[in-house]
């Protein structure tokens, strides 16, 4: 994308978040960044433009006993190919749990 076109500023993770599809619980690929209203996930195969996900998004906070899990819908606006075997993959989301909000608010607290 040659273009900034953000309308919130994002979070570089320096965590490892997990995103699963949450109906079928299989695995997508890792959160990149975060912002209130998107987010990027790195995975394994390109995730189609214009398809919808629900996701669970979990992590395992330092300094925190267990893991979290929050919830969102996201759908897929772009996908780019980052390495021969890695795809970069946008996403604008909606209907973020209370959770997921809580753990975005902490990443860009890092």
């Amino acid at each position: 994308m040659s273009e900034e076109q953000r309308i919130h500023p994002r979070a570089i993770l320096k965590s490892t978040v997990s995103v699963f599809e949450r109906g079928s619980k299989d695995y997508l690929g890792l959160l990149v960044d975060c912002s209130e209203s998107g987010i990027k996930i790195s995975s394994y195969e390109a995730l189609s433009p214009g398809t919808r996900f629900e996701l669970d998004l979990v992590d395992i906070p330092p300094n925190i006993d267990g893991r979290r899990t929050g919830q969102c819908i996201a759908e897929v606006v772009w996908s780019d190919k980052l390495t021969p075997s890695l795809y970069g993959n946008g996403c604008v989301i909606s209907d973020a749990s209370d959770m997921l909000k809580t753990m975005m608010k902490s990443y860009s607290q890092l």
